[in-house]
């Protein structure tokens, strides 16, 4: 099977806070690009697609990064893994997280 992918996938483990629905749901990054990521969460209940609002801490100077997205997918395991597309590709927050991201490459 071949990906094609827009952007460069970062495996970083981060804290993460998905909010939906008047929920706030903690969980942590396990893999996060430009484009998107995804989380690993011990909610219980089904996390719904459509969308959301994702606060991740990339770093002590990067902290509360506020990213709008969709949920594309869930899976059910041992944690719920969700995949999340983000949907404002010219806000404060994803800005920062290109300017982010562009230093892990260096």
């Amino acid at each position: 099977m071949i990906e094609r992918r827009e952007n460069a996938r970062y495996e970083m483990e981060l804290p993460v806070t998905l909010r939906t629905r008047g929920k706030l749901i903690p969980g942590a990054c396990l893999d996060i690009s430009a484009g998107g990521l995804c989380l690993l969460t011990d909610f219980t209940e089904e996390i719904e697609e459509g969308l959301v609002e994702v606060v991740v801490d990339l770093s002590p100077r990067y902290r509360d990064v506020a990213l709008r997205g969709r949920v594309l997918r869930f899976q059910k395991g041992v944690g719920q893994r969700v995949a999340v597309q983000f949907t404002s590709p010219d806000s404060k927050g994803m800005q920062t997280l290109k300017n982010f991201l562009s230093q892990q490459v260096n």
